[in-house]
């Protein structure tokens, strides 16, 4: 079977891309024009989803495409442009073609703010941040898409994946900050809770969607949460250093506590998250020591 995978050249699709070529999976690629290395075998095409250049190239011969291309900070007007837009170019033309599964990597931060008890992935939707908004809009694109062509249609809902080679999310700014400014900024007071995903386990949980097509929307996330300062004393165990932090207190755009049921992904997909926090972050952080 041949995988289409957009925004192939990020840490998520560079984590993907080695362990389909190792289960024998034939790739297509879809990335934006630049310097990228890829394995020979990989097919690439380059192109553009908010003009839809290139994509007829890159569909007229796959089954199943995973959408990962996203833009996860600001500006605003880029975000709505490479969340929304291209998703929306991407779901229409889909349906000129005759694919059969379309995957795409969503947040739980659609969710919005937290509440009393779990998200679960039937709960009501309530962005509150941009990020989470256009997130959200993507989601009814790519549902819009399934119901249009009948075909299965997998949205995963994931939560901080970190791991080695990610250069965005908390684990990476904490790194970055107590490596170039000598502390670590927290937001708020720290006593938020989140959970982490390994990337090893996210990449799992992909492998067994691929595989088994179950269609639907699924929460993905390791099943302790943990507070940010609990993350601070961990960096400082595994560097073996004192760390200052700074506590800034503007939280605009920032996600407190999303607290999300994981059983629906552990019953349909199999899948749960088995890589242990301090495990993952001694990988991580070994990994931004030597790069």
């Amino acid at each position: 079977m041949k995988l289409g995978i957009t925004g192939a050249a990020g840490f998520l699709g560079k984590n993907l891309i080695g362990k389909f070529l190792q289960k024998g999976y034939s790739l297509k690629v879809f990335v934006k024009e630049g310097d990228y290395e890829f394995p020979q075998s990989v097919e690439v095409v380059y192109g553009d989803l908010v003009s839809g250049k290139g994509l007829d190239e890159f569909l007229s011969d796959v089954e199943t495409v995973i959408h990962l291309a996203a833009r996860v900070t600001a500006p605003e007007e880029k975000m709505f442009e490479d969340n929304v837009v291209a998703t929306y170019n991407l779901a229409t033309e889909l349906l000129k073609y005759p694919i059969k599964h379309l995957v795409f990597t969503s947040t739980v931060a659609v969710y919005g703010k937290d509440k009393e008890g779990k998200f679960k992935e039937a709960d009501e939707c309530v962005p509150n941040t941009l990020y989470g908004l256009t997130k959200f809009l993507a989601e009814k694109e790519v549902q819009y898409w399934s119901t249009r062509s009948g075909m299965t249609a997998t949205i995963l809902r994931p939560f901080n994946i970190y791991g080695p080679g990610n250069h965005k999310g908390i684990i990476y700014s904490f790194f970055s900050d107590i490596r170039n400014k000598g502390h670590a900024v927290i937001y708020g007071d720290g006593k938020q809770k989140r959970d982490f995903l390994y990337v090893d386990d996210f990449v799992e949980a992909m492998l067994k969607v691929v595989d088994t097509k179950k269609d639907g929307i699924f929460n993905l996330g390791a099943p302790q949460k943990y507070s940010i300062l609990d993350i601070l004393e961990m960096f400082k165990r595994i560097m073996g250093k004192d760390i200052k932090v700074e506590f800034n207190t503007n939280e605009e755009g920032k996600v407190f506590n999303i607290n999300q049921d994981l059983s629906l992904s552990k019953k349909v997909l199999k899948w749960e998250a088995r890589t242990g926090i301090e495990d993952g972050l001694w990988k991580t952080i070994e990994w931004y020591e030597r790069h």
